[in-house]
């Protein structure tokens, strides 16, 4: 435990220094929604759903771009390398990665949370209360894959190129699941009408926490 909050801490400390990622990722996120709204407000799309789908693919693009910020900065600086010749088990540099990308990318959703119901003309009410554990899942799920992709990625000359190439079509189950549950909240149907889609992303989520848990330490040996 001892060494998991020294590793987070860094990361943390690294970040609050710099703020670099954190205001990319927030910048990014008001740039899609920007344009998605433009283009829904023509087609006449419901605000819910507009403001779901919207909300999704800032996290996703956001998220790949605090990815392989992340992979660059820790192959330039050589950070990596350094953990890998300590005495630190594997799956906990794992764990402390995933926690870290985690906590990035949900300070930026808060951010394009409330960006969404500006641009979209919701409503602070109950509905978005119940999207947030539905964004949760989004978030972890989306960070742990991350987490293995730039292990994976992260010994290739094109790895910031590589790790968006494989993230985007694995995350594509949990766009779509989390975009139907999270129009199902924010349009106030209950629980049990968005029941299959939080399935998907819990079963996301468990697939992926859990192969990085289990691959993480084989993959990281190869840079």
């Amino acid at each position: 435990m001892t060494q998991f909050r020294a590793i987070l801490g860094k990361d943390l400390r690294l970040e609050i220094r710099s703020g670099e990622s954190t205001i990319a990722l927030i910048a990014l996120s008001l740039l899609i929604l920007v344009v998605i709204v433009f283009a829904l407000s023509q087609a006449g799309a419901r605000g819910t759903e507009a403001g779901a789908g919207a909300l999704w693919i800032a996290m996703l693009f956001s998220g790949m771009l605090g990815a392989v910020r992340a992979l660059s900065s820790e192959r330039d600086n050589g950070t990596i390398y350094a953990l890998l010749v300590s005495p630190v088990d594997r799956t906990t540099i794992y764990f402390a990665k995933l926690t870290a990308a985690v906590v990035f990318m949900a300070i930026a959703e808060v951010a394009a949370v409330v960006l969404m119901v500006l641009f979209f003309n919701l409503n602070f009410d109950f509905g978005l209360l119940r999207m947030l554990p539905i964004l949760a899942l989004g978030v972890i799920g989306f960070g742990a894959l991350a987490t293995v992709l730039s292990a994976v990625s992260g010994h290739t000359r094109m790895g910031d190129l590589i790790l968006p190439v494989l993230a985007v079509p694995l995350y594509v189950p949990a766009l779509i699941a989390g975009v139907k549950a999270s129009a199902a909240m924010l349009s106030g149907a209950p629980f049990t009408s968005a029941a299959i889609w939080i399935k998907i992303l819990i079963a996301f989520d468990l697939l992926f926490v859990g192969a990085g848990y289990l691959l993480f330490e084989f993959v990281i040996a190869e840079n």
